[in-house]
């Protein structure tokens, strides 16, 4: 094949696994997934309206502005979560945090392949440097260092349609609050509640609504 039919691979960073090879191909959640992929899709089409929406509660409600932190505090890298059948997901949270650069995970490898031409197909070859996309799951995030991580949006992963197995769940806590950066924000939609409960623990409640919840993780000290 040409090379240049393969450019929209710069995309993904790591290896994309076939379905039987993953090495999360036990969890039982990830076999749901496969059997019942519509499960991943209850929130779906761009995100961006509802984190517009969300940032100007936030700033309302809470009187915090993300995005006057996020430019006071540079770089600012962002992560998306299980972006699922939402192949611009890691884009609209790129352009509407402005950020500078966005890691995208995702466990389904077909959806990373898919995000991956999406992405090619706008035409813009600064997207690759800013929006690197991972075949791998939330409760390892070892390709980010600790604390490099500003925003993390999550949608639709921490639910009771897709049961996470305890032990998976603590490893992904773990690794959330590993990668996010002291001043950090957490923006979750689409959750039965536990993953808020245990944020709640550690970091602020910025908004905690039906349809979206934000955290913001506090400074050294505070």
């Amino acid at each position: 094949m040409a090379a240049e039919d393969q450019a929209w691979r710069t995309f993904i960073e790591g290896a994309v696994y076939p379905d039987d090879q993953a090495p999360w191909r036990d969890d039982p959640a990830y076999a749901i997934i496969l059997e019942y992929p519509g499960l991943r899709d209850s929130i779906g089409g761009h995100v961006a309206p509802a984190l517009h929406q969300a940032l100007g509660l936030v700033k309302a409600m809470a009187q915090v502005d993300v995005l006057d932190r996020l430019r006071a505090n540079r770089p600012a890298h962002g992560l998306c979560l299980g972006f699922g059948a939402n192949a611009l997901e890691p884009y609209d949270v790129l352009t509407v945090f402005g950020l500078d650069r966005v890691h995208g995970y995702e466990w389904i490898g077909a959806q990373v392949l898919e995000a991956a031409r999406f992405l090619h197909m706008k035409e813009d070859a600064r997207l690759a440097a800013k929006i690197r996309l991972h075949h791998a799951t939330v409760s390892d995030l070892s390709a980010l260092a600790d604390r490099s991580i500003r925003v993390i949006y999550t949608a639709n992963m921490f639910n009771r349609e897709i049961p996470m197995r305890a032990d998976t769940f603590e490893r992904a806590l773990h690794e959330l609050l590993r990668v996010l950066a002291p001043g950090g924000f957490v923006f979750s939609r689409g959750s039965a509640g536990v993953l808020e409960q245990r944020l709640g623990q550690s970091c602020r409640t910025l908004l905690d609504t039906p349809l979206v919840s934000v955290f913001e993780r506090g400074e050294p000290g505070a």
